[in-house]
């Protein structure tokens, strides 16, 4: 197994240590939860997966790192794990695959549902260390996973959603670039969700309309998720 390989759970715990001296021993306490967008984003792909069926085939973009995988193969889908990082582990119902977004090894309408959580964003810009790649990798990988389809099948996408921007870590979509990304598609559903931060530097995901989330503006991190559901146009 990797040294670097972790699952990227929806809460951390962040902990502070210090010397009890009435029992004489050093203890930990939590000082911060922070919670992810993965909080969001793993209900809705399991929820929205309600539309197929069991036993259907289904193609994990980005399973590195995800917990997403793991739930889903445990619910009597057949998943196909797919990234260009060597995956380590194995379970029941879940193949893993090696390659590129851009040019999945799958037979055409191969798959009955496609899910790409916090993944397509990142296609092509490096920060993973993954080959830098111009002319619109996302929308590559997109129509990838389109084609690997079948017809009617179900692509279930999350992106980070608000002022589009693009920095050495990811991409973030307003409304006009979402909707290039999903040319093919039929949309199901959309939602919208945003991180508040409360006190002590703790926060939260709130689900808020689509007008809010467009005047979100980024620095850096993840602010504001869109996670649409949508169904393969066409013959």
């Amino acid at each position: 197994m990797e040294n670097n390989f972790f699952i990227n759970v929806p809460v951390f715990l962040k902990y502070k240590r210090r010397f009890n001296w009435t029992k004489l021993r050093r203890e930990s306490f939590i000082k911060k939860v922070l919670i992810n967008e993965r909080i969001v984003e793993i209900p809705f792909a399991i929820e929205a997966l309600n539309a197929a069926r069991k036993g259907c085939r289904i193609l994990d973009l980005g399973c590195m790192e995800s917990m997403l995988p793991l739930f889903i193969s445990t619910l009597g889908y057949e998943v196909t794990g797919f990234d260009f990082r060597k995956y380590p582990y194995k379970f029941p119902n879940f193949t893993f695959v090696q390659g590129s977004v851009m040019n999945l090894p799958f037979a055409d309408s191969h798959f009955d549902a496609v899910t790409c959580v916090s993944t397509i964003e990142h296609i092509g810009i490096g920060f993973y260390n993954d080959p830098k790649e111009g002319d619109s990798p996302d929308i590559a990988g997109i129509k990838e996973a389109r084609r690997v389809l079948k017809p009617k099948g179900l692509l279930i996408l999350t992106v980070p959603f608000g002022k589009a921007f693009v920095n050495n870590q990811q991409r973030i979509y307003d409304r006009k670039s979402l909707g290039r990304l999903i040319l093919g598609f039929s949309l199901k559903e959309i939602r919208f969700y945003r991180n508040v931060p409360v006190a002590d530097g703790n926060n939260y995901w709130e689900r808020i309309e689509q007008k809010e989330a467009e005047s979100v503006q980024y620095d850096s991190g993840t602010e504001c998720v869109s996670l649409l559901s949508a169904e393969k146009a066409g013959l």
